[in-house]
């Protein structure tokens, strides 16, 4: 895929990919306090589906201007459609989650409902102090219908959860922080600076390893731990045959920063 033309040809978003291999994309509707319609769904689903994944180390995720990552679904989007076609609005979500590199949510101002998906959806978030998290589905008679629920369950646990789900409030990076929904809440004088360091980690990291570690730790949740246990084992063996590996043993002896090429 040509990501200058792919960001040429797509209105809400912008995209780019340097020769790090890291991949940003913004949600680029800052008018609508970068709202998330279709051509955000479908345009974050056509890049991820298309993009090659051997040119990618990381991808981050962030929105347009500093009032909000996303404020959450463009609900016209949604409004008019049958109870089927409403669930085709979902996809985006699960394509962010299964993406096999690192992903990132980088979160200033309101990150609210679908724009909560969708940075739930990634692997990390890192937030400014001034941004705001929450589920306001309730208010519409909705509920979260990107994975929210499920997701955030695992993540804050099923009584933090509720609060947020039934109640439709916003809280605070800091207690965001607190609760595990963020990895980390920082001033927003020291958000750029943060979020390159977590960026410089991932694209300099070794891809086979950080790819096996991912798929290991996703699968987690749904196996049980001798299952779990038995696949980290597979991927450790796995990587002890690989040059990322014998790059690091050099580079360890020689006190370099190891040059993992993915192989």
């Amino acid at each position: 895929m040509d990501i200058s033309a792919f960001d040429r040809e797509r209105d809400a978003l912008a995209v780019s990919l340097d020769d790090r291999g890291h991949l940003a994309v913004t949600i680029d509707r800052p008018d609508s306090l970068n709202a998330i319609d279709d051509a955000v769904r479908e345009g974050v689903v056509d890049l991820l589906r298309g993009v090659d994944d051997d040119e990618v180390r990381c991808v981050t995720f962030e929105g347009a201007g500093d009032r909000a990552f996303s404020a959450g679904a463009d609900i016209e989007s949604v409004a008019d459609r049958t109870p089927a076609e409403a669930m085709d609005v979902t996809p985006m979500y699960e394509v962010v989650a299964d993406y096999p590199r690192p992903t990132l949510a980088a979160v200033r101002g309101y990150c609210l409902g679908g724009g909560h998906e969708l940075a739930l959806a990634c692997d990390m978030r890192v937030a400014a102090t001034d941004a705001e998290f929450g589920f306001p589905e309730v208010g519409l008679g909705l509920l979260p219908g990107g994975g929210g629920t499920q997701r955030l369950v695992r993540l804050v646990g099923e009584g933090r959860a509720k609060e947020l789900v039934f109640r439709g409030s916003h809280i605070d990076a800091e207690r965001a922080a607190d609760w595990g929904l963020v990895n980390r809440a920082v001033p927003p004088a020291e958000f750029d600076e943060t979020v390159e360091s977590y960026v410089d980690d991932l694209v300099n990291g070794p891809p086979l390893a950080l790819k096996a570690a991912k798929r290991v730790v996703d699968a987690a949740e749904d196996s049980s731990l001798a299952a779990g246990t038995a696949m980290e084992s597979q991927a450790f063996g796995f990587l002890t045959t690989t040059d990322d590996f014998a790059e690091g043993r050099a580079a360890f002896r020689e006190d370099r920063d190891p040059d993992f090429e993915g192989e």
